[in-house]
């Protein structure tokens, strides 16, 4: 019985790390997110992007609504955990957008390492 024990505690010490790697998963999500391409996330500059019309159910750190946006208009839509400062949503419209993106220096580690901010609406159209 002890040793099932001990067994059983060194697995859990064995998997820890690989626990805590799937617990921040929607932390990286947000990271690409963000980046919402392959690009590097480390270049500043202009770039226009499509909204949705409904948010989806997303997780981070807690379960919320998340927008969805996309760069190519015939590309898929990717769930965005950031922020667009200056960007008012309003369910039941599809937005687009031009977006500028700066780098932030010395982001926390659980914070994106750029930042968007809206330039202007080219389009906003009834869904």
């Amino acid at each position: 019985m002890q040793q099932r024990l001990r067994k059983a505690v060194a697995a859990s010490i064995l998997l820890a790390p690989l626990l805590a790697a799937c617990t921040t998963a929607p932390q990286a999500q947000t990271l690409l997110a963000t980046s919402a391409t392959s690009e590097s996330v480390e270049r500043a500059g202009t770039f226009v992007i499509d909204v949705a019309p409904q948010p989806m159910r997303c997780t981070g750190v807690a379960p919320r609504e998340c927008l969805q946006i996309r760069r190519d208009q015939n590309g898929p839509w990717e769930l965005f955990y950031g922020s667009i400062e200056g960007f008012e949503f309003q369910p039941g419209y599809r937005y687009r957008s031009r977006i500028e993106q700066t780098p932030v220096e010395n982001p926390a580690a659980d914070a994106p390492s750029v930042a968007w901010r809206l330039v202007e609406v080219l389009d906003k159209q009834p869904a």
